[in-house]
């Protein structure tokens, strides 16, 4: 089978199209023949070696696979051969969607909602969940409560931007502006260009006495900067590493609460997602879609910067 495969980290030319055996189910596993493998900030990062404790090379890549069960190994009842499917890979030891065919533990994979096309499919598991876990199980969002997005014309961001609706807050975030429009369809009552030099004054003028929830999708002093917009009791959520210390005064004149986010896999969630986007209540942005032999590209094309939506690569 054809898959993606890069023999030393470094920049997307590291990455080739190789031949490779067809995988096999083991116990407890399904194989997919992948239809759509959507690209991701983290594919970027391990390809460039951040993570190279957990993946050595050679490896291959991808988190975000949709497709169709090949074949099911043994003590598998909850998936049958042609169902298809979704889901994120075991992040950071199961890499692997930007193939033909991947195998996965069936308790990670989720059923895809007839109506939702595969390349859709891809492009929700990490970005769709990451902001899912983000606002509503870390960050408690509610109706009425009021939630600011740093970062919201990403990948992540154009999905918290819509979850946040659906709970009924009020939503206030940070894009380019070029984009304010579309963040602004989706939910957003009030945007702001995060290179405007008055950019923080805008935030604190429209937090309303404080923001109940803040997200952080950018990472640098974000999360210190944040502290001094909540409201009592406040939470800030963040899915960036941190390479350098933050300071946290301002949070204990609020009994401020600090998030920091890893996603891992579930299938009960990402089953949830993709029925709101089945019933039209969550929007996948697919800004392109590239043969799986140009995942080189779609590398080149994230790492450039100013992407709206996901990048999704397509066996066929």
């Amino acid at each position: 089978m054809r898959a993606i495969v890069a023999e030393k980290y470094g920049p997307p030319e590291v990455l080739e199209v190789q031949n490779v055996p067809k995988p096999t189910p083991g116990n407890g596993e399904v194989l997919v023949k992948v239809e759509a493998a959507s690209v991701n900030p983290l594919d970027i990062q391990t390809r460039r070696g951040d993570y190279t404790e957990y993946i050595a090379a050679p490896f291959k890549m991808g988190v975000d696979v949709s497709g169709t069960v090949e074949a099911v190994g043994d003590g598998v009842d909850s998936l049958a051969v042609g169902d298809e499917v979704f889901y994120s890979t075991r992040v950071l030891s199961n890499e692997g969607g930007y193939a033909e065919y991947h195998v996965e533990q069936a308790q990670l994979i989720a059923k895809k909602p007839e109506g939702l096309s595969f390349v859709d499919a891809a492009s929700l598991p990490i970005a769709a969940s990451t902001a899912w876990v983000c606002l509503i199980e870390r960050g408690r969002l509610k109706a009425g409560d009021r939630v600011l997005i740093h970062g919201a014309s990403g990948g992540v961001g154009l999905f918290a931007v819509q979850i946040a609706r659906l709970t009924g807050a009020d939503v206030v975030a940070t894009s380019r502006q070029e984009v304010q429009d579309l963040v602004r369809s989706l939910g957003a009552y009030k945007t702001v260009d995060y290179r405007d030099a008055d950019a923080w004054e805008q935030l604190s003028a429209h937090s309303g006495g404080g923001y109940d929830v803040v997200i952080d999708l950018v990472g640098g002093d974000t999360i210190e900067k944040s502290l001094s917009l909540l409201a009592t009791g406040g939470r800030v959520v963040s899915i960036v590493d941190q390479p350098k210390a933050q300071g946290l005064y301002d949070g204990w004149g609020f009994n401020a609460e600090i998030h920091l986010v890893f996603l891992t896999p579930s299938a009960e969630r990402l089953a949830r997602l993709g029925n709101l986007t089945a019933r039209g209540l969550l929007k996948p942005l697919v800004e392109q879609t590239l043969p799986l032999e140009q995942a080189a590209e779609a590398h080149r094309l994230i790492e450039a910067g100013g992407r709206t939506g996901k990048i999704v690569l397509v066996t066929s």
